[in-house]
Order: C-alpha cells, then sequence, then structure tokens
C-alpha cells in the first residue's frame, strides 16, 4: 500500500477504479492507492463528491456549501482553490499519473482526469437505467450485473455528512428497485435458488427492511421449510430484541403458511419428537416469540378451562425516572433474564416490546401474582445497575380459580 511517496504504478493510460459502495477504495491498474496519513479529510471529501458527481460535475456553490457550511471561514472561495490545489498534488504523491485531474469552468467544478475513471456508483446507475431500455434476457443481466456491483452503503464511514447521507438513501433505493424488478423476473422464471442468493444478499445489507420475506418465499417453493421457520424465528427476535417492535402482517402471513408444512411425513415419530424437543433443559421459564405466545396463550386458555386452574395475564414494563436513559437497550435484556431465572418452567413470557414482557402464570391467584412480582423486581434491581430504571406491572385473570 502507498503512503504517498511519488511512485506511479503501472502506464499513463491505466484504469483508475473507485470504490465508493460500502467503503472507499482506489485501485490504478489494479494496485490500491492511498494517500498519506497527513491528507485532510477535506481534502478526501472534496476527491469523493467530485466522483460522485463526474457524469454532470457540481456547481461550485454547491461544493462550498457541502464543504463549509458548518465552518465560519472568511473567505470560501480562496479556502477551495487552496484545497483544489493541494488535492492535485496528493493524487499525484499517492501514485496516479501527473494531470490536471479537476477542471472549473463557468462555474462547474468537474472530475477532468484523462486517465480512465470507473466509479461502481456510477456504473450500477447506468446499469439500471440501460435495464429500463432492455426487455427480454439483456435487461435481466443488466440488473444482475447491477446488484453484483452493490457492496453495501454509500461511503458508511462519510454517513454524517448531509451530502454523503442524501446520496446514500438514493443509490440504496435504486439497488432496492434493481432486487425487487430481478425477484419479479426469476419469480415468473421459478427461479427460486438465485432468487434467494440474490434476497439473501439484501438481508445482510439491509435486516430491517423485510428481505427475509422474500427468503422465506423462496425456501417455501424450494421446500425447505425448516431453514424458512428458522430465518422466520431469527428476523421475529432481531425485530424484538433491537427494535422493540412485533412482527409485520406480511411476516405473520408467512408464519401461517408455514404451519402444517414444517413436518414431514416421511420421518419417523422418534425423529419429529426430537425436532419439536428443545435443544437444552432450561430451568426457568420458557421464552418464546410473540407471535408463537399468541398461539400459546389460547392454547393454555383451551386446556385450562374445564381444569379448575386459574390463568393471569401479566406485563411487566421497565419506567424510567431519568428521561435520558429511555433508550438504553441492556434494561429490556435485564428484565427478559430477571423473568426467566425466577419464574417455573411451565410458566411462558416473550417480549411485547422495547420495554415491556408478558407473562403467563397459570395455577396462581392475585396474591401470588404480587409476590411473582416481587421476587421478578428482586432479581431485577441485581442485575441492572442503573438505580434511575425501575419495572412495574399490570395483571388481569384470564381464568378464576375453580371455574369450570
Amino acid at each position: 500500500m502507498l503512503t504517498g511517496e511519488a511512485k506511479v504504478v503501472g502506464k499513463d493510460s491505466g484504469k483508475l477504479e473507485i470504490c465508493m459502495l460500502g467503503g472507499f477504495t482506489i485501485h490504478y491498474n489494479g494496485y490500491p492507492i492511498s494517500f498519506s496519513k497527513g491528507s485532510k479529510f477535506k481534502s478526501i471529501q472534496l476527491l469523493q463528491i467530485l466522483l460522485i458527481h463526474k457524469k454532470t460535475g457540481i456547481s461550485k456553490e454547491q461544493l462550498l456549501s457541502y464543504l463549509y457550511d458548518w465552518e465560519v471561514i472568511n473567505d470560501r472561495n480562496n479556502s477551495l482553490n487552496s484545497l483544489i490545489y493541494r488535492l492535485k498534488k496528493q493524487l499525484v504523491a499517492a501514485g496516479l499519473p501527473k494531470e490536471e485531474y479537476i477542471l472549473l469552468k463557468n462555474g462547474i467544478c468537474y472530475w477532468s482526469a484523462d486517465t480512465e475513471t470507473w466509479v461502481d456508483a456510477i456504473a450500477m446507475e447506468e446499469m439500471v437505467e440501460e435495464a429500463g431500455k432492455k426487455e427480454g434476457r439483456e435487461r435481466e443481466e443488466l440488473l444482475k450485473n447491477a446488484c453484483a456491483i452493490y457492496q453495501g452503503e454509500f461511503l458508511p464511514e462519510m454517513y454524517s455528512e448531509v451530502w454523503a447521507a442524501v446520496e446514500n438513501i438514493r443509490l440504496k433505493n435504486l439497488y432496492a428497485d434493481a432486487v425487487y424488478q430481478l425477484c419479479e423476473i426469476w419469480k415468473e422464471q421459478q427461479e427460486y435458488q438465485q432468487m434467494l442468493e440474490l434476497c439473501t444478499k439484501a438481508a445482510e445489507y439491509y435486516p430491517y427492511e423485510e428481505w427475509q420475506v422474500y427468503q422465506i418465499d423462496c425456501l417455501m417453493e424450494l421446500e425447505q421449510y425448516e431453514q424458512a421457520y428458522q430465518i422466520y424465528q431469527q428476523t421475529v427476535k432481531r425485530y424484538s430484541d433491537e427494535m422493540g417492535i412485533p412482527p409485520s402482517p406480511r411476516l405473520m402471513e408467512r408464519f401461517q403458511k408455514m404451519n402444517g408444512r414444517l413436518v414431514n411425513r416421511e420421518n419417523s415419530l422418534m425423529r419429529v419428537k426430537k425436532q419439536l424437543s428443545e435443544d437444552k433443559e432450561n430451568p426457568g421459564a420458557y421464552y418464546c416469540p410473540y407471535p408463537s405466545f399468541i398461539d400459546t396463550y389460547r392454547l393454555v386458555c383451551r386446556i385450562l378451562e374445564r381444569s379448575g386452574q386459574s390463568l393471569f395475564l401479566m406485563l411487566c414494563g421497565l419506567r424510567y425516572m431519568d428521561v435520558s436513559m429511555e433508550k438504553e437497550k441492556e434494561a429490556i435484556d435485564w428484565l427478559s433474564q430477571a423473568i426467566e431465572v425466577t419464574l417455573r418452567r411451565g410458566d411462558v413470557y416473550t417480549r411485547y416490546s422495547q420495554s415491556q414482557c408478558l407473562i403467563l402464570l397459570s395455577g396462581t391467584s392475585s396474591d401470588d401474582c404480587e409476590t411473582i412480582f416481587q421476587r421478578i423486581r428482586s432479581k431485577f434491581q441485581e442485575l441492572n445497575p442503573n438505580p434511575f430504571c425501575q419495572i412495574d406491572y399490570e395483571i388481569v385473570e384470564i381464568i378464576e380459580l375453580g371455574k369450570e
């Protein structure tokens, strides 16, 4: 890796390849190029702005706004001219051929290198635009190549800069549109394996955009129901743990479709029993995702209706005495842990939101519920180092004791 020493790699007629999706890298004739440690952040930012506007250029006023709007500078024009001059020297010092690179004409600043310059974000955009003019196999290949170029968010390390954030959203939407189009093409062709690989990659980049719905659809078409259910469970847990929200209607719909398809009739009964059993015995309460909790709740209600046992639903929630602590993610983990280790194996609980847990308690009285909550609170206080975060509860009696 070069560190600023003047050393030109290859011939002057080489190719400059710029990657800005998923990170920022520069290669010249296949060799990596880097700036010296003394290179200023503003120089790199100027280079990135010029490269992403390579096709049309960018007005000097817009460039000044991007670079200096948040700074108090007496002469912004002079600062920009000095920055351009330094950037030209840094490019050559980093190992690129000696040429002008930057042109300012009629108030517009251009990237004007004689060296062929390829930018991944621009190439992806051009392919998606060209695909819109084509049909059949040619359109499919263009969309496929555009998606292959996309390696993640646009300049993630620059996301705090307004211009980069706006460009990131635009390119993300462009990528999503290309993926949607490819999915429609491959769905019609029943190319579910290719569609699965494409959506798996999209889900890795954007785990909260419901690409998992497409993964589940593909896996069910491929009759890989257990894998589909695993993705469903992982997604529901992520939504609950990290965002504090229940699964969307689309995910719930897929859950219903998977019901009845998870058991392979060719398996022996003992193998089915093994698949249904817990991976390891847990002495505490049983946790299940919210959709499973709904089914469990309804089933337990039916079972206990004639057994004479009572049934209570408890809602435990976090309460913050310091508003600044309201986004403390660990608190819900401590509450979940307190519930799990405190309750019996026959009790069931779930995360209802980012600050609440639901518990199903059978064979208890209202006085028992108060005792149970006190045990949960005591354990929570052991686990929780923040004295400004407490818990409270509500209960509702579902089935009265001794009622048939």
